[in-house]
């Protein structure tokens, strides 16, 4: 559990660290970088999620 939130916390620090790289040197790349890591950050929600409701009902 404390490995969940560490990896979320670091992925959020990233993420915004991406997002003002991005408005500080306007470089589509880190907008890239940004949406990329938002749209894993939501896949491994989604897998944590099934793994939590498949250890309830089991």
């Amino acid at each position: 559990m404390l490995m969940i939130r560490l990896i979320f916390v670091l992925l959020v620090i990233t993420a915004m660290v991406l997002l003002g790289m991005y408005l500080m040197f306007n470089d589509k790349k880190y907008l890239d970088y940004f949406k990329r890591i938002l749209k894993y950050t939501l896949y491994l929600a989604f897998v944590v999620a099934v793994l939590f409701v498949l250890r309830y009902l089991l």
